[in-house]
């Protein structure tokens, strides 16, 4: 049987202390108040900066990190009491169809949340949740079992979102995994080192509108609090890291566009 044919990537192996590679990733920033969306839609805590990524030598780094000083001025709730970062491919990567995975160690604390996803490349001419969202991985700390997949489209969004979990012997916290997902036209499934947990077709969100036939681009960060990700442990440490060897795209049955 062939081997997929790589189509991109992103291996953070630069030297320790590299951005992220502006080429290919672009910043959000802020508390989400300059999109008109303060928390970010979900209540969350963390101010998004641009000096919460890098690598290390081997891995990106993305740190939530306590403020406790008032040195990072306001957020939508008062003096910000958290920064991470949100790196987004948004007008410089976008995919259509392959098998997308990253290989991550999530961070264990309660009240964390990180997350990597995909929103439709006509996000600013249709908005949310119409150009469709998907969620290869989500975990949240007070659940330290359970990786979550998830499809938000007209319809099917917020706590309706259109998903499926795997619940693992031990926390997702603990090592290393890849997350993945196969995307071709009317179907995406999704898999936690190899072992498939979710399927969705058109049938799955019917009779609302499936919204995965045109390019997405990726989002990658590490959220704190939270709608989903709930209310902070009084230990959580006050700097937690999301660890990313690689985000990879392949070819998956044929199908697979970059642009």
């Amino acid at each position: 049987m062939t081997e997929p044919r790589l189509l991109w990537s992103q291996e953070f192996n630069q030297v320790a202390g590299t951005a992220p590679d502006p080429e290919v990733w672009g910043r959000d920033l802020g508390d989400g108040t300059s999109h008109g969306i303060p928390g970010w839609g979900n209540n969350e805590l963390q101010v998004y900066t641009e000096q919460n990524a890098f690598t290390n030598g081997h891995s990106l780094e993305i740190e939530a990190k306590q403020v406790t000083d008032g040195s990072q001025g306001d957020a939508y709730y008062g003096p910000v009491q958290w920064t991470s970062a949100r790196l987004v491919t948004k007008n410089k990567m976008h995919v259509k169809y392959g098998r997308i995975s990253i290989r991550a160690k999530v961070p264990a604390g309660v009240g964390l949340w990180p997350a990597f996803w995909m929103l439709g490349e006509p996000m600013d001419v249709q908005g949310w949740p119409l150009a469709g969202e998907i969620d290869i991985m989500e975990w949240v700390g007070k659940k330290p079992l359970e990786a979550l997949g998830t499809l938000h489209g007209p319809g099917y969004s917020g706590d309706s979102g259109c998903g499926g979990q795997l619940t693992t012997d031990t926390p997702l916290s603990d090592d290393w995994h890849e997350f993945s997902i196969t995307w071709k036209p009317n179907e995406i499934t999704w898999f936690v080192d190899d072992q498939q947990y979710f399927q969705a077709t058109p049938e799955s969100v019917a009779p609302n509108q499936w919204v995965y036939e045109h390019p997405y681009y990726l989002l990658l960060n590490l959220a704190v609090g939270g709608n989903l990700g709930g209310p902070l442990a009084a230990d959580l440490p006050s700097s937690s890291k999301l660890l990313v060897e690689y985000v990879r795209i392949h070819e998956f049955e044929g199908f697979g566009e970059i642009n």
